[in-house]
């Protein structure tokens, strides 16, 4: 992991916005069976030509498992990085090389440590 957060460090110098979310601010949650959760967190918005840096938290008793986004406008959007920062947090990097701002809508899939 220590390249990973290495990297991370460096492509957020000066870049881009940083957001952090949190079960309880879901959107939605579905139960998908055997201890796995299908979280969708709210919208967030990307700017113009610029990055953005999401932090999934799986939350209490709760292990990450793999993550995704989806984004507003049907043109092109580059996933910079997305990976487990550690066992209970995912990172997203998203770059939006376009000259509009954007919706991104993240979802965490979860499962439970029981």
């Amino acid at each position: 992991m220590v390249i990973k957060k290495l990297s991370l460090r460096n492509k957020a110098k000066g870049k881009g916005k940083r957001v952090t979310l949190r079960p309880n601010r879901a959107r939605s949650t579905q139960n998908l069976g055997n201890g796995f959760r299908r979280i969708q967190f709210p919208a967030v918005t990307i700017g113009a030509n610029d990055f953005l840096f999401l932090f999934l938290s799986a939350g209490r008793g709760r292990a990450v498992v793999s993550a995704g986004w989806t984004i507003s406008n049907l043109t092109s959007a580059w996933p910079t990085d997305s990976f487990p920062n550690s066992d209970s947090e995912w990172v997203i990097i998203l770059e939006n090389p376009t000259g509009v701002a954007r919706s991104v809508i993240p979802f965490l899939i979860t499962k439970s440590r029981r």
